[in-house]
C-alpha cells in the first residue's frame, strides 16, 4: 500500500463516522480501539504478519510465494478449474460488426463460466511492512442462470413494478484466486441493476452484507447520468454509500467481435462496524466498469482500486489490503460447465 496506514486508519475512522450519520436510523456505529503499535509513531513495535495472512490475503499466483504452502480455505461459494485459454484471430483481423447498443436491460447475462485477462498488483501493509505481489492473470467469473424475484421495496422509484409482478435475480461469482472471491446476487428493476447481497471471502473472514433498500449499481441512461444509493444491513450495521457516472460509451474488440458498451465511474464504500471493517474506492483513481446492457448486462471489462481496512486481533491493530487491477473479458460466449482440461 503506498499511502500510509496512518491515514489509512483515519480513513477508516471518518468512514465509519460518516456512515453512521447517513440516512440509517435503524442501523448503530461503533468505533473499535485498537494497538497503537500499528497506526502510529512506532510501526517498528508493530507484530510482522505471518507470511501465511499475507499468502491468504492477496489474490497472488502461487508462484509469487514459492516458499510458502498453499492454504486449504473453506468457502460456501462455487469454485471451478481454470479454463483454456482462448483462441481469437489476429488483432490485425477485421472484427465483427458490433451489436446495437441498447439503454436498458430487462434481461440477464448468458449464464455460464467467462475468463478475464487481468492486470494487477495487491498489497498488505501493517505497521512498516508493505509486501505486494501481482494479480493472477486470470480471472473466473460464473454467472448462474436467471430466476424470478418479488421487486425490492423502493420499486416505485424505480419505474414500477412489471406487468409479470416479478424481476430477473441472478448471481456472479467472481474468483480473483483461489482464496478470494466475491460472489454478487443482482436484480434487474425497470431503472437499474441492483445490489441484492455480497458475500467477500478470502482465507481469514467472510463477509455478507444484505442491503435495505438495495443498491444500485448501474442506472439506465444518457452519458452523463449520474445517481447516488445507499443501503445498510441490519444484521450487522454493514452501510454502503455509492455513487456512479454514466461517463462513456466505448467499442472493444472481444475476441473479434466489437461491442458497443457504456462506461460507468464510480465510487462506493462498505464499512462494517461490527468486524472493524472499511472497502473504500481510492479517491485518487475512480473505479470503472464496461456494461452492454444488449448482452443482458455482462461487464465486458473493470478497473478496480480499493483499500481494505480491517482489524486483526492477533496483531492487535489493523492491516491494510490495497487492490489495484484491470480486467478484460476474453469471450463472450461463457463455458457451459465447469469443467476444464
Amino acid at each position: 500500500m503506498t499511502r500510509s496506514l496512518v491515514r489509512a486508519i483515519a480513513i477508516v475512522a471518518v468512514g465509519l463516522s460518516a456512515a453512521a450519520c447517513g440516512p440509517h436510523p435503524q442501523s448503530s456505529i461503533a468505533i473499535r480501539s485498537t494497538g497503537l503499535n500499528l497506526e502510529f509513531a512506532r510501526p517498528d513495535l508493530a507484530k510482522p504478519i505471518p507470511p501465511i495472512v499475507v499468502l491468504r490475503l492477496l489474490p497472488a499466483p502461487p508462484p509469487a510465494y514459492p516458499h510458502l504452502p498453499v492454504p486449504t480455505v473453506s468457502t460456501s461459494l462455487p469454485t471451478f478449474p481454470r479454463l483454456p485459454a482462448t483462441q481469437c484471430p489476429p488483432a490485425s483481423q477485421r472484427a465483427k460488426p458490433a451489436a446495437p447498443l441498447r439503454a436498458s436491460t430487462a434481461g440477464a447475462p448468458e449464464p455460464g463460466y467467462y475468463s478475464f485477462t487481468s492486470k494487477g498488483t495487491g498489497t498488505v501493509s501493517g505497521g512498516k511492512q508493505n509486501i505486494s505481489a501481482p494479480i493472477p492473470p486470470r480471472t473466473e467469473v460464473a454467472i448462474s442462470r436467471a430466476g424470478k424475484a418479488a421487486p425490492d421495496a423502493t420499486v416505485a422509484v424505480e419505474g414500477g413494478a412489471p406487468a409479470s409482478g416479478t424481476e430477473v435475480e441472478y448471481t456472479v461469482v467472481t474468483h480473483l484466486s483461489d482464496t478470494v472471491a466475491e460472489s454478487d446476487q443482482l436484480m434487474v428493476s425497470a431503472s437499474s441493476i441492483n445490489l441484492v447481497q455480497r458475500t467477500l471471502s478470502d482465507g481469514q473472514r467472510t463477509m455478507s452484507f444484505t442491503p435495505t433498500p438495495q443498491v444500485q449499481l448501474m442506472k439506465f441512461g444518457p452519458v452523463g447520468s449520474t445517481w447516488k444509493s445507499s443501503g445498510t444491513d441490519s444484521n450487522n450495521s454493514a452501510v454502503m454509500n455509492y455513487q456512479g457516472t454514466i461517463s462513456a460509451i466505448r467499442q472493444i474488440n472481444v475476441c473479434g467481435q466489437l461491442v458497443r458498451a457504456y462506461q460507468v465511474t464510480y465510487s462506493e464504500s462498505l464499512a462494517n462496524a461490527g468486524i472493524g471493517e472499511i472497502i473504500r474506492t481510492s479517491g485518487n483513481d475512480p473505479n470503472t466498469f464496461t456494461i452492454a446492457p444488449q448482452l443482458g448486462g455482462l461487464v465486458i471489462s473493470q478497473h478496480v482500486d480499493t483499500d481494505d481496512i480491517r482489524f486483526n486481533a492477533s496483531l492487535s491493530g489493523y492491516i491494510g489490503v490495497t487492490l489495484n487491477y484491470t480486467s478484460t473479458i476474453d469471450r463472450l460466449t461463457p463455458s457451459a460447465s465447469a469443467s476444464g482440461p
